[in-house]
């Protein structure tokens, strides 16, 4: 069986707060706002996947477990709650990405769809999950808005992510230092192309 037909990716559900929760804590904030942001990110993105591994091909990391100490929660209970016909019951969440509909602005931009972030765990990293939930990402945007570019600000010095989006068929737009009132040193704005018959 290939890697990438391992690779498990549903919706994030309000039960999910824990597993979201620690995969945001990757990114280097505390587990006490990863615990705040979870729940509201659940609610507020239209897309919000969760890529899962079976158990015994991921590798727990050190912030799996301090999320569970400070939520006080076990996450093998979170786990055996979930309902039991799903296939991710014996697998453990190991990236997350979602979408959101950005507003028009001052500038002339329109409303679009955007990428939410990408994190994968660095455990899991070099299996094709992050081209894998891009793609689910991708799929989610069209079901929703069929015909819908979704577009993607990456920095181009993160080459794992710059490569998983031209995987997932992003295209490259221009470079920019700065989108949507953020700043960035070097990045690229991505456009990944509405696939609906017009």
């Amino acid at each position: 069986m290939s890697e990438r037909s391992r690779i498990h990716i549903r919706p994030a559900r309000p039960d999910d707060v824990a597993r979201v929760a620690r995969l945001l804590a990757l990114r280097g904030i505390s587990v006490e706002e990863a615990l705040d942001q979870a729940p509201r990110m659940i609610a507020a993105l239209p897309v919000l996947l969760l890529a899962s591994l079976p158990a015994d091909d991921a590798e727990p990391t050190a912030a799996e477990g301090a999320v569970a100490q400070a939520a006080e929660v076990d996450l093998a209970a979170v786990d055996a709650v979930a309902q039991s016909a799903e296939a991710d019951d014996t697998a453990a969440p190991v990236a997350l990405s979602g979408a959101f509909l950005l507003p028009g602005d001052m500038e002339g931009r329109p409303e679009h769809w955007m990428v939410s972030g990408l994190i994968v765990d660095p455990g899991a990293r070099r299996r094709g999950i992050g081209r894998a939930l891009l793609a689910a990402v991708g799929a989610a945007v069209q079901e929703l808005e069929p015909g819908e570019d979704l577009f993607s600000v990456v920095e181009t010095a993160n080459h794992a992510s710059v490569a998983a989006h031209l995987a997932a068929g992003f295209q490259e737009v221009a470079h920019v230092d700065g989108y949507a009132g953020l700043v960035f040193d070097d990045a690229l704005l991505m456009r990944l192309p509405g696939t609906a018959d017009h």
